[in-house]
Parts: C-alpha cells; structure tokens; sequence
C-alpha cells in the first residue's frame, strides 16, 4: 500500500477518494485503505483477524462497488478494518485474503461512518498506472 497513491476529494454531501495502482490487487488494496481512511486510523489497527473474500461481479465497476461494499459490511457487522490484502483480480471476480483487526471505540479514533457505496462519479481506468475514483455516501 502507498498513501501516496491516495487522494481525498470533495463531494458536496458524501465523501469520496482517488486512488493508483500499478496492478488492479494494488488498486482495490488501496480503495480499501482509502475507504477505511474515513473511518479510522487504520495505522492504529492490529492485525489480528484475517478473512478470506470472494466477491463475483459483472464488471469492474460493480467488483468495486461489491468489494468496498463487502468491507463496509464487514466493519458494521463485526468491527472489523482491514490494512494488509493478497488479492487476485481480473475484471469480474476477486478473490485474496484481508489482515486487520477489531475497530475498538475506547482505543480508536472514530471518523466518518460511511453509510454505502455509489456509482455516482465512479471511475475506473488505466493510463500508465490503474486509476479509480469512488463517492461513498455518509
């Protein structure tokens, strides 16, 4: 993961990010962080769980959409923020290992919470490096 490859835009009612990858598993590893960014500080997370993903989209866009879903979920239903992935991505599936650990309250720092995932202004594209651009509603 390289925070440089993150960027945080503004919305005039959601939040949204930028993110670069040399590889798509770079791309979607660094949305997650981007995603979680808003959160959390996610340097401050253990990494003391792991879970296997498998996520089946039709295309790129909805891989992305269906991913950082599927992470959103994953903290609303068990606290859970992600900072490290192996993944394995083509255009229409994913499927890796993510390493994180337990979003405490009393221990963490609570940012944002983001409500869902949109389409609205979603990018996805690749020029010398893979590009995407995400607006998250809160």
């Amino acid at each position: 993961m390289d925070r440089d490859k993150i960027r945080y835009i503004e919305h005039p009612s959601d939040v949204g990010f930028e993110v670069e990858g040399a590889t798509l598993e770079e791309l979607f590893a660094n949305a997650a962080i981007a995603c979680y960014s808003f959160m959390t500080d996610v340097d401050a997370i253990d990494e003391s769980e792991e879970r296997a993903v498998e996520i089946r989209s039709e295309d790129l866009y909805s891989l992305m959409f269906d991913w950082l879903d599927e992470l959103i979920f994953l903290f609303e239903s068990e606290s859970l923020v992600f900072k490290r992935f192996e993944l394995k991505i083509d255009e229409t599936s994913l499927s890796g290992v993510c390493r994180g650990g337990k979003f405490e309250p009393g221990r963490h720092e609570a940012g944002i919470i983001i409500k869902a995932v949109t389409y609205n202004m979603m990018e996805i594209k690749k020029n010398e490096l893979w590009h995407a651009r995400v607006v998250l509603d809160v």
